[in-house]
């Protein structure tokens, strides 16, 4: 069984990949009603993107809550990332262990385009760039899955420069003032009320109201689905966003 979470669409199509080389069930984190009883459960993937070096809310609420109860299960984990990830399977290894006192045992990264664009120097990959990550990542996964298949212990991750600096002290910082959706707001300009931002928004945070586009302000995990889906450009996050670019869906495989 396989468990995904995705904001933008890397994680999706990496774990329905994953899928159809292992021949196993798929299903979204976040579509979830309940956290799954997976009782006796012999083989669990996760499927996820890095956020600021370490795990999606979503994803830390849903290894917290879940029930292994085999001895032998074995765990796995696919995160993607623009560039590198840091800690963040240490990170998933604990929450798994205080959750069911099981541990991850193989764990890999797999480069796929960039998508957070909130601070200066950050932007979406060039076309080539983009093209060249996934590549890479369609080429690796039957690598991955044959480990999976023969139930490997590995750990082949791009942990990328200071890890410990980004996961422990970045991290911690950018979830306090960075993680918000409050500076979120859709150019009444160019907004024709669509919907597709709050059909993409992976936790139901945006609904069309009279006034246009409203976050919650709750729920919100920064993946920046809605600004990357909007056709029409017309999403910002405050004026960090502005002058960006948006991930090219047709780079996926």
């Amino acid at each position: 069984m396989i468990y995904y979470f995705s904001g933008t669409g890397n994680s999706r199509t990496v774990a329905h990949c994953l899928g159809k080389l292992l021949e196993c069930d798929v299903a979204d984190m976040s579509a979830a009603q309940q956290i799954p009883d997976l009782g006796f459960t012999k083989s669990l993937g996760l499927v996820f993107p890095v956020y600021a070096w370490g795990l999606p809310n979503v994803v830390e609420q849903f290894v917290s809550r879940l029930n292994l109860l085999a001895d032998d299960v074995y765990v796995w984990a696919v995160m993607t990332c623009g560039d590198d990830m840091g800690y963040a399977d240490t990170i998933l290894d604990k929450c798994l262990y205080r959750a069911s006192g099981r541990h991850v045992q193989s764990v890999y990264s797999v480069p796929m385009p960039n998508t957070y664009v909130c601070l200066p120097g950050f932007d979406v990959d060039a076309p080539e760039v983009a093209s060249a990550k996934v590549e890479h990542t369609r080429n690796f996964l039957p690598a991955i899955a044959r480990g999976i298949r023969l139930q490997a212990k590995e750990c082949n991750v791009e942990r990328g420069a200071f890890p410990w600096l980004k996961t422990y002290v970045f991290r911690p910082l950018f979830n306090r003032f960075l993680l918000t959706d409050r500076y979120f707001y859709a150019d009444s300009r160019l907004c024709v009320r669509c919907g597709l931002c709050a059909k993409q928004c992976p936790t139901g945070n945006i609904c069309l109201s009279e006034n246009g586009v409203q976050w919650g302000n709750s729920k919100c995990v920064g993946c920046l689905g809605c600004y990357h889906s909007c056709p029409h450009r017309a999403i910002e996050w405050g004026s960090a966003t502005r002058g960006k670019g948006q991930k090219q869906t047709k780079n996926l495989f």
